[in-house]
């Protein structure tokens, strides 16, 4: 007996959704096995990976603050001495600390003069107050001589 038309056209219908469910699920595996392709497993595409990208290294405390004591030293060095009766707010984009410097003082210590000042000191460790002393070099420049937590 021949196959009728009708039979012929149903049995390719019942050939043609398992085709398409192939011709979907073969990209969707193909794209995941792409994002798990590092390991062998599920689990390794969550481990963190610790490669460094970059030779920045971190600053160290000291630094931090000898970066500080330079900010400092540059601000009360460069005033004026119509300047020192106001307080003067400074800031180190490098470090994040920020504080204000007052209550400055203009002393001779033989041939030079100093200038000896109070500042606070904002940084991710808290805020503290330092009393400091910057003395002016013979060639001009400043040298900061003293910056020590003040007690209390």
């Amino acid at each position: 007996m021949k196959p009728d038309l009708t039979e012929a056209i149903e049995r390719e219908k019942t050939r043609t959704a398992p085709r398409a469910v192939m011709a979907l699920a073969l990209p969707v595996c193909l794209a995941l096995s792409g994002c798990m392709g590092g390991g062998s497993s599920a689990m390794s595409a969550l481990v963190i990976d610790e490669t460094t990208t970059a030779a920045i290294t971190p600053l160290s405390a000291d630094s931090e603050i000898l970066s500080d004591e330079t900010v400092i030293r540059d601000l009360v060095a460069n005033l004026s001495a119509d300047e020192l009766v106001v307080s003067r707010p400074w800031s180190n984009t490098l470090t994040g600390s920020a504080g204000v410097v007052s209550n400055f003082t203009t002393q001779t210590d033989g041939v030079r003069t100093c200038r000896l000042f109070q500042t606070t000191r904002h940084s991710f460790d808290g805020v503290a107050l330092f009393n400091g002393r910057v003395c002016r070099r013979p060639d001009g420049g400043w040298d900061l001589v003293s910056l020590d937590r003040a007690s209390g």
